[in-house]
């Protein structure tokens, strides 16, 4: 069965956004106000692209407007120490990849925030190697083996 790339892509988004709905009810309705979308890298980027696919069916879910919000700089680090600072009220939600929490402590004398405490994951994307169809490879070893 052939998927197109671009509906994966809304599949796995949508997955992720039914990941952020609250699980209960609670006294105060959420989201009262926008949610502001923290990228760490520029306009164009896959973690940007894919930011606005999730805002997008992200505020369907939520019925309430998510702004995506470059910050790049730092390879991420930036934008991972203004998440930190940020209200934690859940109107501030960070796309992160691994380089702000993995790399960017070790490669700078401070960060500005610690990787473990001051963040919570509250979803996670798995990334998929995808060849050409007529490739016959099932599998990464298939896959060594024809190149």
């Amino acid at each position: 069965m052939h998927i197109p790339r671009r509906r994966l892509l809304h599949l796995a988004a949508g997955a992720a956004a039914l990941q952020a709905l609250p699980r209960s009810a609670s006294a105060q309705a959420y989201p009262s106000k926008p949610i502001t979308m923290i990228v760490p890298f520029g306009p164009g980027s896959g973690s940007d692209t894919i930011s606005r696919v999730v805002a997008q069916h992200l505020g369907a879910a939520l019925k309430q407007s998510v702004v995506v919000e470059d910050r790049p700089g730092a390879n991420g680090a930036l934008a991972a120490l203004y998440e930190a600072r940020a209200a934690p009220d859940g109107y501030t939600v960070f796309m992160s990849t691994n380089s702000p929490h993995s790399a960017a402590p070790f490669l700078m004398k401070n960060v500005g925030y610690d990787p473990v405490k001051d963040f919570a994951a509250i979803t996670r994307f798995t990334l998929m190697l995808c060849v050409h169809p007529s490739i016959a490879a099932k599998s990464v070893k298939e896959l060594i083996e024809y190149g």
